[in-house]
């Protein structure tokens, strides 16, 4: 690796926490491994990746994480609080920035959340002669909106806000082209490159025969067993309000109510991650009682994560988008793991990133949901024939990691090769 590559510099700095924010990760991994040395700023709440943790290359930067308005908070007191939140995490981040990290020739943010973070950045690479680069996942002002209705002055605001500082960078990436369209035809951005997610590592095909026995493997770690005759399904969660659980709630409890097949079909629900919501999910939990479901939470390290998905017989995606252009991460983690899905539909930015009925199955409600189990679990568990089918659609549809997709589409934004020596 040349002299030149070594000296480049990049700032990764995400106002969420690291462990939780896969994406970003992923980037600080590839800047990485063309050379930069890259320091990684965020939360430090859950662990980090340990490809990320003990990379050379990769400095960990922490920032305190305030404490949020509390769920149900009035109106008033939400905004008072996101406010001052706001002020401190702003100063905070602009010291980090401009005094505890070295002069980078990019800085890359996270977005949302947009405030403060667009302006931390900002002002940052400006003052030390650096890109402005921004990975839009979704939008800051649609994320709002369980607390305020849209056509509320602070929404509007926030808008003009985003779209204003939106224009001042000098390189951006997004996650769908519906997202792209957006972004050029309403905030009148610089064109930004669409960037896929993408699975990080592509594992070995496991066959859905088979996975039953690994997958006891993995839960025994936890604590956890999976009975015989009993189907794994894994739902990764951030347990945020842009995931539908009562939706979860409500199709298992109709599949649970339909006439049962001959043998007896169960189906272990494993919800993964942490996250704002999951306590009082848990607390509702406690009170379900189901004759073929058992529904389970737990969280697992990066590597015990990826091994979970890879002997998971399906997966569960929830996610609702607010803004109906984003596009949900953790449908990439299941494909990575070969593993098919039964997915939320809310919207036409899904076909994007999967083919129903190919590579997953979509539902809109939880009676097509309960349906979408059925059907994906026919034949289960001595001849899942429609699993193993969408198992190698799978394989032969996503053949590319992220690390790929990256240095191809990616690098160019970062002027890799135009830095003085």
């Amino acid at each position: 690796m040349s002299a030149q590559q070594h000296r480049y510099r990049a700032t990764v700095l995400v106002l969420g926490d690291l462990g939780r924010s896969p994406r970003m990760l992923n980037h600080a991994l590839a800047l990485a491994e063309v050379g930069a040395a890259v320091s990684l700023a965020g939360y430090h709440e859950t662990p980090v990746d340990g490809a990320v943790l003990n990379h050379s290359q990769i400095h960990l930067c922490r920032i305190r994480s305030l404490r949020r308005a509390p769920e149900g908070a009035p109106r008033f007191w939400f905004l008072l609080v996101t406010a001052l939140r706001a002020a401190c995490l702003l100063f905070e981040s602009l010291w980090l920035l401009l005094a505890g990290t070295p002069r980078p020739d990019a800085v890359l943010v996270q977005n949302p959340p947009t405030i403060p973070t667009l302006l931390a950045a900002w002002i940052a690479a400006r003052m030390r002669g650096s890109l402005f680069i921004i990975d839009w996942h979704n939008f800051g002002y649609t994320m709002l909106s369980p607390r305020l209705d849209p056509a509320h002055f602070v929404v509007r605001l926030a808008k003009t806000w985003e779209r204003w500082l939106g224009r001042k960078a000098d390189a951006h990436f997004c996650v769908s082209r519906a997202m792209r369209r957006i972004l050029i035809d309403d905030f009148g951005l610089v064109p930004p490159i669409v960037l896929y997610d993408k699975p990080r590592e592509l594992l070995p095909l496991l066959p859905a025969r088979e996975r039953s026995a690994a997958a006891r493997n993995v839960l025994s770690r936890a604590g956890l067993t999976l009975p015989s005759d009993t189907a794994l399904a894994v739902c990764p969660t951030s347990w945020g309000d842009d995931e539908d659980m009562h939706l979860l709630l409500e199709g298992l409890k109709r599949w649970d109510a339909q006439a049962p097949p001959s043998p007896l079909l169960r189906l272990m629900v494993l919800i993964t991650g942490r996250g704002p919501l999951r306590v009082e999910f848990e607390q509702r939990l406690s009170q379900l009682s189901w004759r073929r479901v058992i529904l389970r939470t737990a969280f697992f390290d990066p590597a015990d994560y990826r091994e979970l998905l890879r002997t998971a017989h399906i997966g569960f995606s929830l996610h609702r988008s607010s803004s109906g252009v984003d596009l949900p991460m953790k449908i990439m983690d299941l494909f990575g793991a070969r593993t098919p899905a039964s997915v939320l539909d809310y919207g036409p930015c899904l076909a994007e990133q999967i083919q129903p009925g190919q590579t997953a199955l979509t539902f809109r409600d939880s009676q097509e949901f309960a349906q979408r189990i059925d059907e994906l679990l026919e034949g289960f568990p001595d001849d899942p024939q429609i699993l193993e089918r969408m198992q190698r659609n799978i394989e032969a549809s996503f053949p590319e990691t992220w690390l790929q997709a990256w240095q191809r589409d990616a690098a160019p934004m970062f002027q890799l090769d135009s830095r003085p020596t």
